[in-house]
Order: C-alpha cells, then structure tokens, then sequence
C-alpha cells in the first residue's frame, strides 16, 4: 500500500486539510488517519528501529540561544522512514515540510512550549534568498491504548485543549502555534 501511489493519493484525498484546519481554528486531530493494516505496518516499522537508530534530543532551557527545555529519542534516517514521508507529503503535494522524523518519549521525557517554527535559506531562480519557514505540522501517534496519567498529552497552549495520544491517529495544526508535551 505505501508503495503504491494510487492507492496512497486515493487515500489522502479524503482529507482537505486546508479545510479541516479552518474549521478548527487551526489545529484538527483527524481519528483512524490510515487504514488499519497500514497503521499497523507503520507500528511495527517503528518497533523495529534498532536502539542504535534512536538518537537523544535534549536541551536544557537558554533563552540566549532560543533553546527550550526538551528530551527525548529521535531519528530521522531509519530504515523505512522516508517511505513515511513520501506518504505524509501526499496529504499537501507541494506543500508540507518533509522534514520528517520519529520520537518517542519515556518516562520524565518532554519539551516546552514551542511554536514550530523551523527557518530555512532557500535559493530562488533569480538568486536571491529568502528565508522560509513551514506552515503546517502534522505528527502522527502510533500509541496503543494509552491512558492520559501516563503523560505524553499534545497541549495546545492557544486553544487551551489536551490531546491524548490516540492509535492511528493524526494530529495537523498550523504554524506558529505554541504546544508542548
């Protein structure tokens, strides 16, 4: 399924996300994102990494280098991932960052409020330079029957509303928006 183009871009142009975000004021949690044998697949992917794939993402608080407080594992480089971003780039074709990575947290992992916002100096035509930002996150949660008192909830600190990981499901807002974990 996430090699076959037709039955990938079939799939996505079920949802407008455009749309979506308008009607949500910006941030939409859309339930059962993939068909179920591809959530499945996407879980068992990411069980799969090896512990040497997971890199530690961590900082502490330091307003004189826009750090924010934040751990956890991440990668962006194992093995099947950028089948997963070629699929995630097909809800926007042109338009989402695929910039895209796994993470997981454990037990006190976290990070701060932050807005997204991610500068990239991109050359145009002319040869001139602009800096460049994304205008939409999405992340994804592979989480099985999760429970909030574990922690790991999306806080959206504008809408004021907690999100707790739900499996197969996706979670798209536009950027800037201030959230944490």
């Amino acid at each position: 399924w996430i090699n076959s183009p037709d039955k990938v871009m079939s799939w996505m142009e079920r949802y407008d996300l455009d749309a979506l975000l308008d009607e949500e004021g910006g941030l939409v949690k859309i339930p059962n994102f993939f068909p179920p044998f591809v959530a499945d697949g996407l879980l068992s992917l990411c069980e799969g990494i090896s512990d040497k794939d997971w890199t530690m993402t961590a900082a502490s608080r330091d307003h004189s280098t826009n750090n924010i407080s934040h751990k956890f594992w991440s990668t962006k480089s194992a093995e099947g991932l950028s089948e997963v971003t070629r699929v995630f780039s097909c809800l926007m074709p042109g338009m989402l960052n695929t910039a895209f990575s796994a993470a997981k947290y454990s037990h006190t992992h976290h990070i701060e409020p932050h807005d997204d916002r991610a500068y990239a100096s991109v050359r145009l035509d002319d040869g001139s330079v602009v800096e460049c930002s994304r205008r939409i996150a999405v992340i994804y949660y592979l989480t099985r029957d999760w429970d909030e008192g574990l922690g790991g909830a999306l806080i959206d600190c504008e809408g004021r509303k907690r999100y707790v990981p739900e499996y197969n499901s996706a979670v798209a807002f536009r950027i800037p928006r201030y959230h944490e974990v």
